[in-house]
């Protein structure tokens, strides 16, 4: 029992320190393992899923794919703190902080959710417009969208934009293009004239889902541009105008969790959990954010419900060899 106290103890530590070792002979190199899973938003696996890790004090660079399962494996990182990339076309981009440490056999796995980009935000359709030469446009360009041609799918939105100037949620379809073409200046310039407009109708974004999705997708600018900070103001705001948007609250307790605020993370992995309880990775997340809290019991009721939830999911076992572990430090 002494033993695997000692283990679990590790396990969590290593997620709540930064390690520090100075091996500058190593530059970031050694004998530790770290690996991985990614998946989308309801919670299945995605292949070839670029994956960088670079250690943050050297540099050092190391890249992967995830497998048909999700799952990645990075060998031959020394200890310390790497910033870890996920990426793939299609969905926005997520980097998350992890310490490594060449001391322990497990270092805790990493879970990252991607959250597919979504050119038609405000629908399909726009309801109200009948103008047929317009709609077309519109049409073409979330077609493009789809594509990943950007450029072509901005300036088709720009030219509907020209005919249809009140029309403002189609501004987040071409801020949405000028983020995925790197343009952030100009993303959150469009975005932030969109929410101009909609505060000198309103007075007010509270309720307003077209401000909401416009204050998502500045968060979502900012984390792309690799400022997680900015990123979770914007996210903040924009769960303050569309509150009940679970994978808002989602995005902002992951957030929190990278930042290694485990009481902060839980507080919105929960608030995900109450709006879609039968959404897998929420529970998953409590489960991992109470582990850093030393909250056994909370995590393994937060575990066994996302194995009730999820029982196809690779990562079942890895989560189920934690329960007896869990189980026996709640006894004591």
């Amino acid at each position: 029992m002494c033993s695997k106290k000692k283990a679990i103890i590790s396990l969590i530590m290593i997620m709540l320190l930064w390690a520090t070792l100075p091996l500058a002979a190593q530059v970031g190199r050694g004998r530790a393992r770290l690996r991985g899973n990614v998946e989308d938003e309801a919670g299945n696996p995605l292949k070839g899923v670029k994956i960088t890790a670079v250690h943050k004090e050297y540099g050092t660079k190391f890249e992967t794919e995830s497998d048909n399962k999700g799952n990645w494996t990075i060998a031959g990182l020394g200890s310390g703190v790497f910033e870890i990339t996920v990426e793939i076309d299609g969905y926005v981009p997520n980097s998350i902080s992890l310490s490594v440490s060449q001391f322990s056999a497990n270092n805790l796995p990493s879970i990252v959710t991607l959250k597919k980009i979504r050119p038609a935000q405000t629908g399909g359709t726009l309801s109200g417009l009948e103008d047929e030469t317009s709609l077309s446009t519109f049409e073409e360009g979330n077609s493009l969208f789809s594509e990943k041609k950007y450029a072509e799918a901005a300036a088709k939105f720009e030219e509907f934009l020209a005919l249809n100037p009140k029309v403002h949620q189609v501004e987040i379809n071409l801020a949405d293009c000028c983020r995925e073409m790197g343009e952030y200046e100009k993303a959150l310039s469009t975005y932030g004239g969109l929410l101009d407009s909609i505060m000198a109708e309103k007075g007010t974004l509270e309720g307003d889902e077209t401000a909401a999705r416009a204050l998502a997708g500045i968060g979502q600018t900012h984390m792309k541009a690799g400022d997680m900070e900015k990123a979770g103001e914007y996210l903040h705001q924009a769960m303050a105008a569309m509150p009940n948007d679970e994978a808002l609250a989602f995005d902002i307790g992951k957030i929190y969790y990278t930042q290694q605020q485990p009481e902060k993370a839980i507080e919105y992995f929960k608030k995900a959990a109450e709006l879609k309880p039968d959404w897998p990775p929420p529970h998953r997340q409590l489960g991992y954010a109470y582990m850093n809290r030393e909250e056994y019991q909370a995590a393994l009721d937060s575990f066994k419900k996302f194995i009730e939830v999820a029982p196809d999911d690779p990562l079942i076992p890895t989560i189920k060899d934690l329960l007896p572990t869990l189980e026996e430090l709640i006894k004591e």
